[in-house]
């Protein structure tokens, strides 16, 4: 019997009520009809997207942005009603961002009768004076509030992200924060490191000299409490920044790590469908004006960049690189290939081979030992 090809499906919602100081995705503050026109672009891209892959099932959809939740009421619905009509929801694992602000009791029961059956709650901090700097508009409140509306409506696989290394932000605050999260019933923490990209609010702040970020070593210090704490409150890394009690770890998230194919659709959604990478254009008028036609940066892949892109994903898991599949699937040798690196790392305690897998022993300074099979 025929057996289809399997792909998640990403949507993007660009929009947001305000921009965050550290934020450079593309999102931004809707103005008059901007919404309606981009949810009427987005459907047709969606069934033009489904025509051309009517061959592929659809294990998970992840609705992200910006923020999907300040949508108006009936707008998350309608989405997900198109992508039924058109595609394949073989496994119904379809995640929502929302911020806890604009996640209403209203909107849970409208997010958990088309289907949505985990959330994903941007808190980044318990602290006032850290949302402050970040320029986030809810409170730790928002969140309990939010949790409760998710469960009462049957979405219990709940995330909560929390950012590290955030100017003013001590230790003290990373534990108060893990502390009021983990007393919700939640199921997944990711825990993210901030990146200061170039122009935004805060970077400027920074450079100028009015904010200060916390030393590395602080930072360092940071990332080791959130492990502890978590692994020992029933939390297990999985990923580098992503924590998960036992059988809610994120499948849509999995299938990036593993190489497996994904579709995105809506504003600058990115795709890898047939060993092809893509993105969507970033001109919101671009988008709207033709949003069948409107892909850019098309690059397919070659073994060497099949291989980079295998090494850098699998070393963020904590299960770490499998030889055997790496051999097999590039017809190589991967210990041959990474002789004189791979001695390197481990006579600096850096990585380890257990079980056949080749695994990273300090994930906080990960990006530094991925780099190395690359220079």
């Amino acid at each position: 019997m025929f057996s289809k090809k399997k792909f998640s499906l990403y949507i993007h919602i660009p929009f947001c009520v305000s921009k965050c100081s550290y934020c450079d995705f593309c999102s931004f503050v809707p103005k008059n009809e901007q919404v309606n026109a981009y949810l009427s672009a987005l459907n047709t891209e969606i069934k033009a997207r489904a025509q051309k892959y009517k061959n592929y099932d659809v294990t998970s959809v992840y609705i992200g942005g910006g923020t999907p939740s300040i949508l108006p009421y009936g707008a998350i619905s309608s989405i997900l009603d198109e992508v039924r009509e058109n595609f394949d929801i073989k496994d119904k694992n379809i995640t929502i961002e929302a911020n806890p602000n604009s996640f209403t009791r209203e909107k849970a029961e409208e997010y958990s009768k088309a289907g949505c059956n985990r959330v994903s709650f941007g808190l980044q901090s318990h602290s006032p004076r850290i949302l402050s700097v970040l320029n986030r508009k809810h409170n730790f409140a928002d969140l309990e509030n939010s949790v409760q509306y998710a469960l009462e409506y049957g979405i219990n696989d709940i995330n909560v992200d929390i950012m590290l290394g955030v100017p003013t932000q001590t230790l003290d605050d990373i534990k108060e924060t893990l502390q009021r999260v983990i007393g919700l019933p939640i199921t997944h923490i990711s825990a993210y490191g901030l990146i200061c990209e170039p122009n935004t609010p805060l970077t400027k702040a920074i450079e100028k000299g009015e904010l200060m970020l916390p030393d590395e070593d602080e930072t360092v210090n940071m990332y080791d409490l959130t492990v502890d704490f978590l692994g020992k409150h029933g939390f297990s890394r999985y990923e580098i920044s992503n924590f998960a009690k036992e059988g809610y770890e994120s499948i849509h998230n999995k299938n990036y790590w593993a190489r497996g194919a994904y579709l995105g659709v809506g504003l600058a959604a990115y795709s890898f469908v047939n060993g092809v990478h893509w993105n969507n254009t970033e001109n919101f008028s671009k988008y709207l004006s033709n949003p069948t036609e409107n892909i850019e940066n098309v690059e397919p892949e070659t073994l060497e960049t099949a291989k980079e892109e295998f090494i850098m994903l699998a070393l963020r898991t904590t299960k770490g690189l499998n030889i055997a599949e790496y051999n097999k699937l590039f017809g190589a040798d991967f210990l041959a290939e990474h002789k004189e690196t791979i001695k390197k790392l481990i006579d600096e305690n850096l990585v380890k081979i257990e079980n056949g897998f080749l695994i990273i022993n300090n994930p906080y300074i990960s990006n530094a030992i991925i780099a190395e099979f690359f220079d």
